[in-house]
């Protein structure tokens, strides 16, 4: 449908325009977009890369912290006067108590010396009561008090190996800042004969020591935090989001199920680049979070210069497109609204021309056969006025006989029966009769001399017929001053006393009447006379051709319809009601025009 639009109703205007937009403003969009998405896929993998190198070096150096810790567990689990300890009765004050102290003290200065850069804290718990630890949150616990807890079974499953522990343990105080201990290295300590546990070893890293192994990696924008097994988050710059878990996160699976990569999802309600990378030694995801605004902010500024560029390309296509279009389709529609015009008849258009392209060369051939309708059609306008007023001569030589030949047969007839003062008056009015509608060669006259003359012919049929004919005049004054064409009256009266009201016995009676109609002017002629068979439009029924005693009456009245129709067009003339017996109605409608140049019009 739209398809069909375009191609057969559109203006060249319109298809020049949308043209335009599809050819090349469409493919340079479709192009600037894939590129931008190119871009952006190029600038999202180098960052996922360059974070993927990041997190690697962040994990070699969590695994290397990692074995300083294993290293300092090994240093109190493996060392002999430890493992006395744990199983022998220390009263308190005494000089086993005082050894254990000198030795828990040289190991752990030891261990300072040679690990100066992990910040931790000792914890040694025995069954026997020992209790030593560098934190002093960890006073008076007792390890009988935690051997029921799950992760000392855990551990002491582990047999000897380490149990890494990123949850608060049940049994034990927090740590200092009112905060966690980033994660716990356990060992529990077992008899040689027996495997029953004797002791526990416990170092607990502090969060800032962790958390200075990726603090140099972090901006303003990007978030590293390191996730534990269970999905908690061990460490993170920001302690709110420590011990919180990422489970339900709907990226959870991915970072689970592989050991490293990048991908984008939302956090925080925002759309991030999310990478990740595995720690060898513990399974701890390290992820890193990257707005992806930030990723992009380059080429965001690169698509809004892009997006600038683009719109000022559009403009101007769409600016110049239209200025061509308007040039191809103005000329055009001038010549289109030219042609309306000579359809209507003005034959004096001339187009300009302002180009001499295909359409200046269309104009001129335009002009060029408009000037030769002109000349055409007024040749055909003079011959046709002549024919028409030859047409007029020879309808009014067939009435001005015809009337002439009947009055004097009616003054013959008066001769007989009337005094010579009676036929006198008779000729005189027949003079006026005559010098009115023969002697005046004006083709249009005022109302009221048409209706002088015919008051003139009917005073002669008056005396003509005596008192067997009766005549009603009901004319407007308003219609006086309006001009007609001669003789459209008389011959009707004419026709309604010679063939209507003449071969009726007895009183004849005939009404003239005229008025204003709808803005046209309507005359009425009636009579009570013998009526004809045949009604309608004068034009329609009235035929000289037709064999009955009627034709000459039938002829009087197409002469004078066939003139009004001439003069004033196909929507005047005369319409005839007759019925045998009753009389005949004769209506005549002609148009309410003052002059001849108002009836050109």
């Amino acid at each position: 449908m739209l398809s069909k639009w375009f191609i057969h109703r559109s203006s060249i205007q319109n298809k020049f325009l949308i043209s335009t937009i599809c050819l090349i403003l469409v493919p340079l969009g479709i192009f600037g977009f894939i590129t931008l998405q190119i871009s952006k896929s190029s600038i999202e993998s180098q960052v996922s890369q360059s974070n993927l190198k990041t997190l690697g070096q962040i994990a070699e150096k969590t695994d290397m912290l990692l074995d300083d810790v294993i290293a300092v567990s090994n240093t109190f689990y493996l060392n002999d006067e430890i493992n006395h300890a744990f199983t022998t009765e220390i009263m308190e004050n005494s000089y086993e108590e005082a050894h254990l102290r000198a030795a828990f003290d040289r190991l752990l200065t030891n261990s300072i010396y040679s690990f100066g850069k992990l910040q931790y804290h000792v914890t040694l718990l025995g069954l026997n009561g020992l209790e030593q630890s560098t934190n002093p949150l960890y006073k008076n616990i007792r390890m009988r008090d935690i051997v029921n807890e799950p992760w000392f079974k855990m551990a002491a499953e582990a047999k000897g190996r380490i149990l890494w522990i990123t949850e608060p343990i049940p049994g034990l105080m927090p740590t200092e800042d009112g905060g966690r201990s980033t994660f716990h290295a356990v060992r529990i300590s077992n008899r040689f004969e027996t495997g029953a546990p004797t002791g526990l070893v416990m170092i607990s890293v502090n969060a800032t020591t962790i958390r200075s192994l990726y603090e140099g990696a972090l901006d303003e924008q990007r978030e590293i935090v390191i996730i534990g097994d269970d999905g908690r988050v061990i460490s993170s710059q920001a302690n709110g989001k420590i011990q919180s878990n990422v489970k339900d996160r709907s990226y959870y699976w991915k970072i689970q199920q592989y050991e490293s990569g990048y991908f984008i999802d939302r956090e925080n309600n925002t759309e991030q680049l999310i990478s990740f990378q595995t720690i060898g030694k513990t399974g701890w995801k390290l992820v890193s979070y990257t707005p992806t605004k930030v990723v992009l902010s380059s080429l965001n500024q690169i698509q809004f210069i892009v997006s600038i560029v683009f719109m000022i390309v559009v403009l101007l296509s769409i600016g110049a497109s239209y200025v061509i279009a308007k040039r191809l389709a103005i000329p055009i529609k001038r010549l289109y609204r030219d042609f309306t015009r000579v359809e209507t008849g003005d034959l004096s258009v001339r187009t300009p021309i302002h180009q001499d392209d295909e359409i200046g060369l269309l104009t001129r051939k335009f002009n060029q056969m408009v000037a030769r309708l002109n000349e055409l059609m007024q040749g055909i306008t003079v011959e046709q006025q002549q024919k028409r007023h030859a047409e007029l001569q020879a309808l009014q030589s067939q009435i001005n006989p015809h009337f002439l030949y009947n009055t004097l047969t009616s003054i013959r007839f008066m001769l007989h029966k009337h005094s010579s003062d009676k036929v006198d008056s008779v000729i005189v009015a027949l003079v006026k009769l005559l010098k009115q509608s023969i002697s005046k060669h004006d083709e249009l006259i005022p109302i009221e001399e048409e209706i002088s003359m015919l008051r003139n012919y009917m005073y002669i049929q008056q005396i003509r017929q005596g008192d067997k004919l009766e005549v009603h005049y009901d004319l407007e004054d308003d219609i006086m001053p309006f001009k007609t064409i001669k003789l459209i009256l008389q011959p009707l009266v004419e026709n309604a006393i010679f063939h209507g009201l003449e071969p009726k016995l007895g009183k004849r009676t005939l009404w003239i009447t005229g008025k204003m109609h709808g803005g046209d002017i309507q005359f009425e002629i009636r009579d009570d006379g013998v009526g004809m068979e045949s009604t309608g439009q004068a034009g329609v029924f009235l035929d000289e051709r037709s064999g009955d005693g009627q034709a000459a009456h039938r002829g009087g009245l197409r002469n004078v319809h066939e003139r009004i129709q001439l003069y004033y067009g196909a929507k005047y003339g005369l319409t005839v009601e007759s019925e045998p017996g009753v009389g005949t109605k004769v209506l005549v409608l002609i148009p309410a025009w003052y002059k001849w140049k108002e009836m050109n019009e």
